[in-house]
């Protein structure tokens, strides 16, 4: 393990807490290049620490106080069942694909997160349950995949079925992202080996990360966020993107 890794993992936690999202797409990496693990292996690994670094996020936001229950049900009965379906596919699937398709995954979103575009205040509307099982169901499909939350598809998601509020999106994803994590890490279970002491170390340092990103949100302009982080995403793209031409 390097200590770049240990350097990048707080960071993990910031765009977490700042934008319910990022975290699988971050951790992956850092555990594929920093703890040197299999993408196979680090796509599991991962699940847990998001679901984990969510949870804590999501509860430093007290989410509770601004979820919309109904959404929520549904979102989330979509999630499960693709995360399910999602992580099985992952289990059998060749890792070069994998990770071919996890490279043009961050491509995707860094252009879909430039075009995202949120309201000043909370606005609700009613909700469209049947477009919110489909959507959540063709997120967890992502989630158990690729090893990621679907948070930064999951956001954009969330604003059009009317929830168009960054923090509220934020904290609706959080809790939608743990869930689905889960699931599909108990999908995983016994076919990969999860190296607890490593997950519990990232967790606990991705964790202060989060409370910061959770307090910035308040405070920092969305739009530039916006374009930082979808510049990170792009580099991100760019490395792994090569590393598998090099392989192949």
């Amino acid at each position: 393990m390097s200590l770049w890794m240990w350097l990048t993992v707080p960071l993990m936690g910031l765009v977490l807490g700042l934008f319910g999202a990022g975290g699988g797409m971050l951790t992956v990496p850092i555990l594929m290049y920093g703890a040197g693990l299999p993408i196979k292996q680090a796509i599991a690994v991962s699940l847990w620490i998001v679901a984990a670094v969510s949870l804590i996020a999501a509860t430093h936001q007290r989410a509770w106080r601004v979820l919309q229950r109904k959404l929520l049900v549904f979102f989330s009965l979509g999630g499960l069942g693709g995360s399910i379906i999602g992580a099985w596919v992952g289990t059998w699937i060749d890792p070069l694909v994998q990770q071919g398709l996890f490279s043009l995954l961050l491509f995707v979103v860094a252009w879909w997160l430039l075009r995202v575009k949120f309201h000043d205040s909370p606005q609700d509307k009613p909700c469209h349950c049947s477009l919110a099982v489909l959507t959540g169901f063709g997120l967890g499909v992502v989630t158990g995949l690729l090893g990621v939350g679907g948070g930064f598809l999951m956001v954009p998601a969330l604003v059009l079925l009317g929830v168009s509020h960054l923090p509220t999106a934020v904290a609706h994803s959080l809790v939608l992202i743990a869930a689905n994590a889960v699931v599909s890490g108990i999908t995983y279970a016994g076919k990969v080996d999860l190296p607890l002491k490593l997950m519990i170390g990232i967790v606990l340092v991705a964790a202060v990360g989060s409370m910061v990103g959770s307090h910035l949100l308040q405070r920092l302009p969305v739009g530039r966020l916006q374009w930082v982080l979808s510049v990170v995403l792009v580099v991100l793209g760019v490395v792994m993107l090569g590393h598998l031409v090099v392989t192949l």
